[in-house]
């Protein structure tokens, strides 16, 4: 379905055009009615969609109809505009036709049935140049995926099938056009540093986000020579060096490693990690070289990541882990309780230290923090009759995909502020009733939530509650409500892939323009800027 606006200074025409075309026959959603083109320009801005058809007056107030027109241009270049105007300002067309205006009716003569004509002639235009785009990538795409699809197989067969001779590996190797004649081989691995952080930030697929590598890899290496590229899975591409003499190109290699992880790093904005394997010269070689490099991760835990390292089998210590962990419990638990976010950066690296010194092995280190945050949970729901919102599945399963303890100490630390910054929501006060309040309103969140239901709730008095709550944490109820609900409302638009719309259904807000309000008063900016916003933020930390 297409989207589309209408703007004009005339409430009248406004209202008539909404009611009397038939949009949805059309597939065109009318996203709103404007009286002049800065608040449309505005509303454009915030709006989660933008229109593909802007239908507009030319002479109003603040901004004229052309004036938008050449500004939304800016944004959008692929929308059709239309221009609904009086006979005086005819004069205007020369200029319309310049802003590639689609056509231009005068309101004396306007029709409903002559603009959903040209409604339909505009909505065919656009299906058909969607349709051109989509067959373009479509083929453009093809070609690169079979031939990486190729490359997949003959690398699947030889890790997993043993009956290769030398001869005939390089033989079927030439049959699906990959040169592998050479001497020997150096084996690599480049691996993406913390997929599911990636496939949130640039909001892509796993897929798509190795592809994506791999095509800048390929463009790196396809003037270096002697090197080539498979795919193993979501996360991993295998290298090979091609080489007669590797106790020559050890540095090479290193140092083409990390000019790949450079380059792609200030291209895509995606870290990855090489890791350097041994020197073989057979298919056998291959196979033992390469499969403990790309299933045994607990190899990589104490590695540095966006850096090129040299692989290796690590020993791991049998000291017993749990023998510190009434110590950090402890200072942990006191550290949230004080709210004091400091006293957590320096007991976590501290922590990390420890570990990283100690050397554990890291379903060790994991099963020890997985421990740890299900034992603050429990002492949380005890104490405060306060149920987490954090699932222990999710918990399990968020720590066991995480990969090196730079990453796991960087989530812990962030998990742990998280934990304080929610129980600072429900510790303030200590009145049980204000209390059991902040509770239901933290775990009734996705509701629309009353001042006169809460006061019900709790068998008092609306008003009494009211003065109570105020009296207690120094904001009203309702405030209160709102800011518990634009802090989830934050928390979504960061990680998770839903729309505005869909957030402000999710949170209890009827209506989506009072959301986006409240939003922009509570934070400074539209829940859009903000993504847009924080997703810069992240790029930067990136370079």
């Amino acid at each position: 379905m297409f989207t589309a606006i209408v703007v004009d200074d005339d409430y009248p025409v406004l209202q008539y055009l909404s009611q009397a075309v038939k949009w949805n026959q059309l597939h065109i959603e009318l996203l709103g009615t404007y009286s002049n083109g800065l608040e449309a320009l505005e509303a454009i801005r915030m709006c989660e969609r933008l229109p593909d058809i802007v239908i507009t007056d030319i002479g109003m107030p603040k901004m004229n109809g052309l004036e938008l027109i050449a500004e939304y241009s800016s944004i959008n270049p692929d929308f059709a505009a239309i221009i609904i105007s009086c006979h005086d300002e005819f004069h205007y067309a020369q200029q319309a036709l310049k802003l590639n205006v689609q056509d231009y009716i005068l309101k004396e003569s306007l029709e409903v049935e002559q603009l959903e004509q040209i409604l339909k002639k505009i909505t065919l235009r656009l299906c058909s140049k969607q349709d051109q785009l989509a067959e373009f990538q479509h083929y453009k795409q093809l070609g690169k995926m079979n031939q990486t699809a190729v490359r997949n197989k003959f690398l699947k067969d030889t890790l997993y099938q043993n009956s290769w001779s030398k001869h005939a590996w390089i033989e079927k190797a030439g049959i699906n056009g990959i040169n592998l004649q050479s001497k020997q081989y150096v084996t690599m691995i480049l691996s993406v540093d913390r997929l599911n952080e990636m496939t949130r930030v640039h909001r892509l697929n796993d897929h798509t986000i190795i592809f994506a590598v791999e095509n800048v890899l390929q463009e790196i290496l396809s003037d270096k020579g002697n090197f080539v590229i498979f795919n193993y899975n979501s996360r991993d591409l295998v290298v090979l060096y091609l080489t007669d003499d590797p106790s020559v190109e050890q540095s090479y290699v290193y140092h083409i490693m990390q000019t790949c992880i450079t380059n792609i790093k200030q291209y895509i904005k995606i870290h990855v990690s090489g890791f350097i394997g041994r020197t073989v010269s057979k298919p056998k070689e291959i196979q033992d070289a390469l499969l403990p490099m790309l299933q045994e991760l607990e190899h990589r835990f104490y590695s540095a990541e966006s850096s090129v390292s040299t692989w290796s089998k690590q020993e791991f210590s049998k000291i017993d882990m749990y023998q510190e962990y009434a110590k950090y419990y402890s200072m942990i638990s006191e550290h949230i309780a004080a709210k004091n976010q400091s006293g957590l950066v320096m007991t976590i690296r501290d922590w990390s230290n420890w570990v990283r010194s100690s050397h554990f092995h890291p379903d060790y280190v994991k099963e020890w923090v997985l421990q740890l945050l299900l034992d603050l949970h429990m002492k949380i729901k005890v104490t405060l009759h306060f149920q987490s919102e954090f699932s222990d599945e999710k918990l399990y399963l968020t720590i066991s995909q995480i990969v090196t303890l730079s990453h796991l100490s960087e989530w812990f630390l962030d998990y742990l502020s998280r934990m304080a910054a929610k129980l600072s929501e429900i510790t303030i006060s200590s009145r049980s009733e204000v209390i059991k309040a902040q509770q239901y309103v933290i775990q009734h969140v996705s509701e629309r939530i009353t001042l006169e239901e809460m006061a019900s709730y709790l068998n008092l008095n609306s008003s009494y509650f009211s003065r109570l709550f105020k009296r207690e944490l120094n904001i009203n109820f309702i405030e209160y409500v709102n800011r518990v609900k634009l802090q989830k409302a934050k928390e979504l638009l960061l990680q998770s892939n839903k729309t505005v719309e869909e957030i402000s259904d999710l949170l209890g807000y009827s209506n989506k323009s009072y959301f986006i309000k409240l939003f922009k008063r509570d934070v400074g900016t539209t829940p859009r800027e903000f993504v847009s916003w924080d997703r810069s933020q992240r790029m930067m930390e990136t370079v």
